[in-house]
């Protein structure tokens, strides 16, 4: 196993969406699990859940739902837009592999939160902000175990056209009414290699004092 940094950890996660097939050993997926927990929760409440899922079928299935949505929004929606800009059209357009090969991932983590979550932005932003928090340390721990990971929204309870042909992934993993998908997170061996994220240079993100400085 590699040996990395927290700096560099960070400076060299970027989505991995083309994954070798090669098993993932149980206890690195319980090693990014458990350091997705050491992340801050509003009010302490820890509320996650994380479904790992390695079995063939249930991935296929995952897959599956991930895909209908995917081709709905994505293909069928964004990149048949003439608004949609350059810089959308490539990320987009990566983003169609991962439409169409997710359920060849090894794992397959869904990130649940174990409290609902009403379509209220003041109540909302607790879970949610305390979800994608973990999410990054899960997958931060996964670089460091040299596994790669994508962040992926579609197909979740929260986001927008939710598979109607195919079975929901909440039905799929038969989660209890109160635990909604949040994320799902593919991991394994990349084919691709570490660098740093691409980023737009020209942002000014860091404000001084106030905003302008």
């Amino acid at each position: 196993m590699e040996s990395i940094s927290v700096d560099k950890a960070i400076f060299t996660t970027r989505s991995m969406r083309r994954l070798r097939p090669d098993p993932v050993p149980r206890e690195d997926i319980e090693h990014i699990v458990e350091a997705a927990t050491m992340a801050p929760s509003a009010g302490n409440y820890q509320m996650w859940a994380f479904v790992a899922v390695t079995d063939e079928t249930i991935r296929k299935k995952i897959g599956a739902a991930y895909r209908e949505s995917g081709n709905y929004y994505i293909r069928d929606t964004v990149l048949v837009d003439p608004n949609t800009d350059a810089e959308r059209m490539r990320v987009y357009g990566k983003a169609m592999y991962t439409v169409e090969h997710l359920a060849e991932a090894p794992v397959i983590i869904v990130a649940c939160s174990t409290l609902a979550i009403p379509n209220d932005s003041a109540i909302a932003a607790g879970p949610f902000g305390s979800l994608f928090p973990a999410i990054q340390n899960l997958m931060l721990a996964a670089r460091g175990r040299g596994l790669g990971s994508v962040l992926l929204t579609l197909a979740t309870d929260h986001a927008p056209f939710p598979p109607t042909e195919n079975i929901s992934v909440r039905k799929i993993l038969n989660l209890p009414e109160g635990v909604e998908t949040v994320a799902i997170i593919p991991v394994g061996y990349p084919k691709g290699q570490w660098s740093r994220p691409r980023r737009d240079e020209n942002l000014k993100v860091l404000h001084w004092n106030s905003w302008g400085n």
